[in-house]
This record gives C-alpha cells, sequence and structure tokens, in this order.
C-alpha cells in the first residue's frame, strides 16, 4: 500500500509543482499577474463568478500549484497540500465544465481523484511527515 501512495503522491506532486513552475518562470518573465490576465485563464473564468473572487484565484494560482505540488512531491504537510490540490482541481474542474471542456474527458477528472485519496490516506512511509513523525515519536 505505501508505494501506491508513494507513487501516486510524487506523480501528483511533480504534475502540479511543474505546471506551477511553468507558470511561476512565465509571472516572473512576463510580470506579476500575467497568467491571470492570459487567454488560457480568462477564456474559462465562469461569468456567475464575481471578479472580487477570480482575480485573487488568477493571481494564487501558479503560486499555489508550484508550492503545494513541490510540498506533495516531498510528502511534506501532505493531507493539508493534498486538499489543497483537490480543491484546485475542482474549481478548475468547473471551469472546464462552464467553457465545454471537461467531457468526454480530461486529466482533471482523474487528478481530482487520485489527490482524494491522498487526503483520506495520507502520504505514507517514505514522506517528510512520516520521517517527522518517526522522530517525535523517539524523543
Amino acid at each position: 500500500m505505501h508505494l501506491l501512495l508513494l507513487f501516486n503522491r510524487v506523480t501528483l506532486g511533480w504534475y502540479f509543482a511543474w505546471a506551477g513552475f511553468s507558470k511561476v518562470r512565465g509571472e516572473i518573465r512576463d510580470g506579476l499577474g500575467s497568467f491571470y490576465r492570459g487567454d488560457g485563464f480568462q477564456s474559462r473564468n465562469p461569468a456567475w463568478v464575481p471578479e472580487v473572487l477570480i482575480a485573487p484565484y488568477g493571481y494564487a494560482l501558479p503560486w499555489a500549484e508550484l508550492i503545494f505540488g513541490a510540498f506533495l512531491l516531498v510528502g511534506f504537510f501532505s493531507r493539508v497540500s493534498a486538499a489543497a490540490v483537490a480543491l484546485m482541481l475542482l474549481t478548475i474542474g468547473i471551469a472546464l465544465l462552464g467553457a465545454g471542456e471537461l467531457f468526454p474527458r480530461h486529466h482533471v477528472m482523474v487528478f481530482f481523484s487520485l489527490s482524494l485519496i491522498l487526503w483520506v490516506l495520507g502520504p505514507g512511509a517514505s514522506s517528510v511527515d512520516e520521517w517527522l513523525a518517526r522522530r517525535r515519536a523517539r524523543g
């Protein structure tokens, strides 16, 4: 079981960290908010979500993907990171649904279920969280 959790955590963490890194690199190169102002984000905004919610989300998403993806990759704050990733995937899925891009298939649906597994079951034995727990238990 622990190898399955490790594989799940590392692959999902790598995917999110890399996606976030790619966006953050654009933010650094093109200026803060370039992801938010970009067509890839703007074309998928649900019209019913107020701008006061969309703007902070658009500014934070690249950084959140990078941070929580990296945390998942190494297994640090794993359950919190998995919950954050699940929430991001849920909101991305809703945006894709509204843009007509979610069905018949999209990887967001698969990644959402993987993040829920990590949220519920935890990171497994090969994680920083587990190493810290063992260290605290020894005194």
